[in-house]
């Protein structure tokens, strides 16, 4: 009987051995994808680069440009929600103030963020960046008529089950109308996606304050006996 269970024992520790060979092998697989996909989005943005310097048509070149300002800011999406994939939520703020670096780097602007503790799902997270680089593109182009220095100013905060993230310039403004173009149709896509709202306003420049609901955290499942006794 003991020799069987020595047995059972071995094999279960070969067993385990295995499975973890296995999902060293499946991280090392992932990381190396994820290496393959910042390095193609980066290939991505030194083309348009290439092409933006061969460019004649100004409007050809502004067009490049925000390609390029798309692809640097999703790269940086990636990286930062690579780094942090083993948390089931993103905090905010940190998320916030990486994604202003890159798009200063892209866009020229000054970016200023104010977030509260606020956490968020990745893929939450993902889209309000990709939402935010494309009103930063916006405000880039139009608020400041491509000239670097321009202000942008982001803010998050928790209202109740709700999100609300403001992005405001300080340009000149909306005018009559709200901009449309790729960006805003993007932006639209996302809104729709997060089943959120978007409204625009001109106050001293551009606000773009979105409203989404923040997901129900996971139920707190006890572990006390108590909770299987009916009293």
């Amino acid at each position: 009987m003991l020799a069987s269970a020595a047995t059972n024992d071995t094999g279960l520790a070969r067993e385990l051995t295995r499975a973890r060979a296995r999902l060293a092998s499946q991280e090392r697989q992932i990381q190396e994808l994820n290496h393959r996909i910042a390095n193609s989005l980066q290939l991505a943005a030194d083309m348009l680069v290439f092409e933006q310097l061969r460019a004649r048509d100004p409007l050809a070149q502004a067009a490049l440009e925000a390609s390029r300002a798309r692809l640097v800011a999703v790269g940086e999406l990636h990286r930062y929600l690579y780094e942090h994939a083993d948390k089931p939520t993103i905090e905010l703020r940190p998320f916030l103030i990486g994604l202003g670096d890159a798009i200063a780097a892209t866009t020229g602007l000054r970016v200023s963020i104010t977030a509260d503790a606020t956490s968020v799902p990745g893929d939450m997270a993902q889209q309000l960046g990709i939402a935010i680089n494309e009103i930063a593109i916006n405000a880039a182009k139009h608020a400041y008529a491509g000239q670097p220095g321009g202000r942008l100013t982001v803010t998050a905060r928790r209202d109740g089950s709700d999100l609300i993230l403001t992005v405001s310039d300080e340009g000149k403004g909306l005018g009559d109308g709200r901009p449309g173009g790729l960006g805003m149709s993007i932006i639209a896509a996302i809104i729709r996606d997060l089943r959120g709202s978007l409204s625009a306003q001109t106050d001293g420049g551009a606000t773009f304050t979105i409203r989404a609901p923040l997901p129900a955290p996971p139920p707190v499942l006890s572990r006390s006996f108590e909770a299987w006794i009916d009293v």
